[in-house]
């Protein structure tokens, strides 16, 4: 399927590229959206204090670097089938996705952030270009070396700690840092790719980089396909079948909702609050800022809210692509009778399950920095009100292609929400300000109702899995 894109030696159309570019993307497209449009909310309301359009920045390449780690994974995938299949011609192409990715990820979010703040244009760019190429970097690694630099960046990150802020700032705001670290990035990935094209023979779970897992997957045999689900089980999320389903129907309802809404085993919550714990130990080893507000408290809510997320998302995957079997399994017996009302029910209790123990890890993270009242009940309310809305939403897009669009508009609507929250409530002491706790009472009520309608609205379908 990947060969037949790349057989002309034409140069590929704009139109062409842009399409599989933004395929490449997928759900990750919605990441660089709200970088994009975290530049003016963030700047806004900073005023002409350009802290928050530097925290703005910062975001936007963080996520510019996930959406370069998914895409730019499937885009180098698609150059080791290429290249495998002796495709004539396949650089050029590959070349014209890289200028398209390049404008659209990099040069369009560096205007919007220059043009609503006084961030300098250059600066900007150099930033977002940092941020494709470590996410290329990251995708073209093996993942032995990804722990090695995580071991490696825990005590240099504790060591600019003790930094003056004004000189950190000098020297991360100089306009040689961001182009030659850059430069360092996609010269690290393209000696990794030089290593691979070296390789003879099978790679193993530990040296095989992640794009070059993506093209395995293409077009690899049973035998290896099978050997490949045996090495990186350590890292899926499984579904445990239980005894007796004919007794317990909502196990089945689990099975066929598959990886991720089974039975809690100890692997899954390792797999699910594993990097939540992390982040938080990262955070604490970046310490406290001698007396100022932690910046950690300014992402906790979007970290707990991240977690919920999972369910919600392999629930829209599942209709959106009746090839995943849902709609097949739909029909076998065993399952709820009340179908709507068990698959609500079990999506939200999965998005509970997760999200509180990622709330009580991010609560005791503000214990350990001290954090005043304000910020437990801020992060509450956050966590109700995003896990309602979202999973409303969640079930009115099940049906509609409209409302699927509203889903991912109102998920970056409530990203920008949580960072403008905590951005107002954070200051020389966490002081909320007191509209804005009934503010997030009442979109967790909002939530709720809308949550009603949707599961009325599936409830009215003939079978809530099968009809369009």
């Amino acid at each position: 399927m990947n060969a037949a894109i790349l057989p002309s030696h034409q140069p590929l159309p704009f139109a062409t590229a842009l399409r599989l570019v933004a395929a490449a993307g997928g759900w990750a497209n919605a990441l660089v959206v709200v970088g994009i449009a975290a530049g003016p909310a963030l700047a806004l309301l900073g005023g002409t204090d350009p802290g928050p359009a530097y925290l703005a920045l910062t975001l936007a390449a963080m996520l510019t670097m996930f959406w370069a780690m998914l895409a730019g994974g499937r885009l180098l995938g698609i150059c080791v089938t290429a290249s495998a299949l002796r495709l004539p011609h396949w650089r050029r192409p590959l070349l014209a996705c890289a200028c398209v990715a390049m404008g659209g990820v990099v040069l369009l979010p560096a205007l919007v952030h220059a043009l609503s703040s006084h961030i300098d244009l250059a600066l900007a760019v150099s930033a977002l270009a940092a941020g494709m190429a470590a996410g290329l970097l990251w995708t073209s690694m093996p993942p032995w070396t990804m722990f090695a630099l995580i071991a490696a960046g825990v005590p240099a990150s504790r060591l600019l700690v003790g930094i003056d802020d004004d000189a950190v700032a000098a020297v991360l705001l100089s306009p040689a840092l961001l182009p030659g670290l850059t430069v360092l990035l996609l010269a690290a990935a393209a000696l990794c790719w030089a290593w691979i094209g070296k390789r003879r023979g099978a790679m193993g779970t530990w040296s095989t980089p992640m794009a070059v897992a993506f093209a395995r997957s293409g077009f690899a045999s049973l035998d290896q396909a099978q050997q490949d689900s045996y090495n990186s089980r350590l890292f899926m999320q499984d579904t445990p079948v239980g005894s007796e389903l004919r007794r317990h129907p909502q196990q089945a309802l689990a099975i066929a909702l598959g990886p991720g809404f089974g039975r809690s085993t100890f692997k899954s919550m390792l797999g699910t609050q594993g990097p939540i714990v992390a982040v938080a130990l990262f955070w604490l080893l970046l310490g406290t800022g001698d007396g100022k507000v932690h910046v950690g408290l300014q992402f906790a809510p979007i970290m707990v809210m991240s977690v919920a997320f999972a369910p919600m998302i392999r629930l829209q995957s599942l209709f959106a692509r009746p090839a995943m079997g849902l709609h097949e399994l739909a029909l076998l017996p065993g399952l709820p009778r009340n179908a709507a009302a068990s698959l609500s029910g079990h999506m939200l209790r999965q998005a509970i399950g997760r999200g509180l123990p990622a709330l009580a890890v991010m609560a005791g993270f503000g214990l350990a920095v001290g954090a005043p009242r304000p910020y437990y009940h801020l992060l509450l309310w956050i966590f109700a009100a995003g896990m309602l809305l979202l999973a409303a939403s969640t079930l009115l897009s099940l049906h509609s292609r409209v409302a699927r669009w509203g889903c991912g508009a109102l998920m970056v609507a409530l990203i920008l929400a949580v960072l403008a929250s905590m951005m107002v409530a954070t200051g020389s002491k966490f002081t909320a300000p007191a509209w804005l706790l009934p503010a997030w009472s009442a979109a967790t009520l909002a939530g709720a109702v809308l949550h009603g309608w949707a599961l009325a609205r599936l409830k009215a379908l003939p079978h809530p899995w099968l009809a369009n």
